[in-house]
This record gives structure tokens, C-alpha cells and sequence, in this order.
């Protein structure tokens, strides 16, 4: 047996034993399809990489030890054994399941050993991602299923780099592998919303950085930061939903009220989100409180972490650098805006 598949037996067996119930359950069969897949990964430094990946992938999988490079030498990023094979998952990796109460910004919440509260679950097997979410929207709560194109395993495995994650330009892999790459080395356990706006911040930094040092990458940056403005005038969208829908919640307004409200505000939502996209996209709002949330974790502190990057000097890595210096278990909001000499505000994580 090969030493990472070993590391895998002992990684899935320290989690089952912590688990609880149905949780172990759950943490062995999605750590046992991991190590299935893993029998099917191509080594990036294989000769065979063009004949079996393909010439058009394995072109762009070669920029993948230079971004690995980059993340550690420029952005204080540890990817470990990451990144150095492909695995072709023929669509998403996996499928993550949300849940939100329909009349409050709370997030339903599953806890796992080590990595404690977290406000999505994963899937590997869509249907069993179908199932969680029939069971939770049974308890009257509103539910989300999403693909997930990446993910990090936080050190646990060695993650490989997965068809979905090159479906975009270089730019989109520069991206996803920082961000993933940050949750590999800057992590909080519960602080869910925090870990992905930092995951968020750094890749967004990162990618403009590494785009800008590689000559043959400048036409790629122009439309990068095109692409990160529009994308930054739909989260801002969003988040006004997300402090729209609260105060609303909040409100002593009948519950009846609240519901006719609360359609209102998705559908004047969605008119503006629809203002903000290609004219050739359908896209829509999901119009629940699921949704809102599972974005608005992506963002919500990213101003904060440009405010901590100006106080520190030194860009991104200044900023992982800070990070990585504070307890596993410490509070990152309030450590940050100490550091800001602002009010701590625990309750927001």
C-alpha cells in the first residue's frame, strides 16, 4: 500500500472515532470513496499525462507546480503534498448540502471532530446529497444542494486537482488553488464564514499577483479583475439582501407578513441581479435564505481583511502570516480587529 492511501486509513479512522452516530457513518463512507478515487489519480510528472488527461488539460495542469510554487514562496501558503496528481471526476467532485430556518439568517449546523460546526455538508453520491436535504427540509427548513467544483481536505489527504477545477481560463486555476490552498493552511474550527472570505481574499490578491509576474498571463489579468469587479457588484448585491432580509426577520411583523415581504424583496433581488450579468445568462437567485447565506460567507469579511492587509504592510502574505500566528482554536474576527483596534465582535462569526 502506498503511503498516501495509508495516511488516508489513519486520517479516516481518527475522524470515525471522534464522530458520533450517524456521523461516523458518514465520515467513513465519504472518506472511503476519497480513497477509491484516489486509485484512479495520474501523477502530474507522468509521462502519460497528455495520452490520458489530454493535451488541452495537461496543458494547463503544467502551470500547476509553478502556482504551487508561487502560493508558497510569495503568499506564506502550505500546500503540502496537494496538487500533484489529476483525477478526472467526470463533472463536480461532490455535492454540498445547506439549510436555513425560512424565517431567520441561521444556518443549520453539523459538527464534526477536529473541525468543529461547519454550515454545509459534503456528498460525494448525489442522491445521498438528495436525501440529506429531503431530511432536513422535513423538518421545515430550507434547503440548498450545490455542486462543489473544489474542495480542501485541510491537510487531512492529499487532495488532487480535479477536472472541474479546470473548466475556466489559467486565471480560474490560479484562483481555486490558492483558495483551497488557504483553507489547507489558514484554518479556524467554527468559524466557517471567516475561514471562506479569508480563502476568498487571499486567492483574489494571489491570482492578480502571479497573473502579473508571468508575461504570457497579462491578457488574462485585464480580464480577471473585469471579471472580479462585476462579480464584486453582485456580492455587494447580496449582502444588502442578506442585512435586508435580517432587519425583516427581526421585525415584530406578523409571520404572514414576513413571507409576502420576503418574496418582495427576492423578486426586486433577482431583477437587479439579472441587471448584472451577461445579457446571454439565465441565471437566477435561489430565493432562500440558504442561498443567501452559503454566499455570503464567501464575502462577508474580505473588507475587514483589506483593512488588516493595510495595517500589516506586506500584502497577502502579511496577512497569512498573522493568521497562522494565532491559536487553532482562537477567535480570527476578534483577533482581527483588535489588531485594527476596533470592538471585538465574537457573536458576528
Amino acid at each position: 500500500m502506498k503511503r498516501p492511501r495509508l495516511r488516508v486509513l489513519v486520517a479516516l479512522t481518527a475522524f470515525a472515532v471522534g464522530a458520533a452516530g450517524c456521523q461516523a457513518g458518514y465520515v467513513l463512507r465519504q472518506g472511503f470513496h476519497q480513497l477509491n478515487l484516489g486509485a484512479k489519480e495520474i501523477p502530474l510528472d507522468s509521462p502519460a499525462l497528455d495520452s490520458q488527461a489530454g493535451a488541452g488539460v495537461a496543458q494547463k495542469l503544467r502551470w500547476v507546480p509553478e502556482i504551487l510554487r508561487f502560493a508558497r514562496e510569495r503568499l506564506a501558503l502550505e500546500p503540502g503534498d496537494s496538487y500533484r496528481t489529476y483525477l478526472d471526476t467526470k463533472g463536480p467532485v461532490s455535492h454540498a448540502v445547506t439549510a436555513s430556518h425560512p424565517l431567520a439568517l441561521a444556518a443549520y449546523q453539523w459538527r464534526f471532530p477536529l473541525i468543529g460546526a461547519v454550515p454545509y455538508k459534503g456528498y460525494f453520491d448525489p442522491a445521498d446529497a438528495a436525501a440529506e436535504a429531503e431530511r432536513l427540509r422535513k423538518l421545515g427548513l430550507e434547503t440548498l444542494v450545490t455542486p462543489v467544483m473544489a474542495f480542501s481536505t485541510l491537510g487531512w489527504f492529499d487532495d488532487p486537482v480535479v477536472a472541474s477545477m479546470l473548466e475556466g481560463s489559467v486565471a480560474d486555476l490560479v484562483d481555486v488553488i490558492i483558495h483551497e490552498t488557504t483553507h489547507r493552511t489558514v484554518y479556524f474550527p467554527g468559524a466557517s464564514s471567516f475561514n471562506e472570505s479569508c480563502a476568498t481574499f487571499i486567492a483574489r490578491r494571489g491570482t492578480v499577483e502571479f497573473l502579473g509576474s508571468h508575461e504570457s498571463l497579462q491578457p488574462l489579468l485585464a480580464e480577471y479583475l473585469e471579471s472580479h469587479e462585476a462579480a464584486l457588484r453582485r456580492e455587494q448585491l447580496l449582502l444588502r439582501l442578506r442585512n435586508d432580509l435580517d432587519a425583516l426577520y427581526r421585525s415584530p411583523a406578523p409571520e404572514a407578513q414576513k413571507l409576502l415581504r420576503k418574496a418582495e424583496m427576492f423578486a426586486t433581488a433577482n431583477a437587479a441581479y439579472r441587471s448584472l450579468l451577461d445579457r446571454r445568462s439565465n441565471a437566477t437567485l435561489a430565493a432562500s435564505n440558504a442561498f443567501v447565506l452559503s454566499v455570503a460567507r464567501y464575502h462577508e469579511y474580505e473588507h475587514l481583511l483589506d483593512d488588516l492587509e493595510k495595517e500589516l504592510g506586506g500584502g497577502p502574505a502579511a496577512v497569512v502570516t498573522f493568521l497562522r500566528g494565532l491559536p487553532s482554536h482562537s477567535n480570527p474576527l476578534n483577533a482581527v480587529q483588535r489588531r485594527l483596534g476596533r470592538t471585538e465582535g465574537e457573536s458576528q462569526l
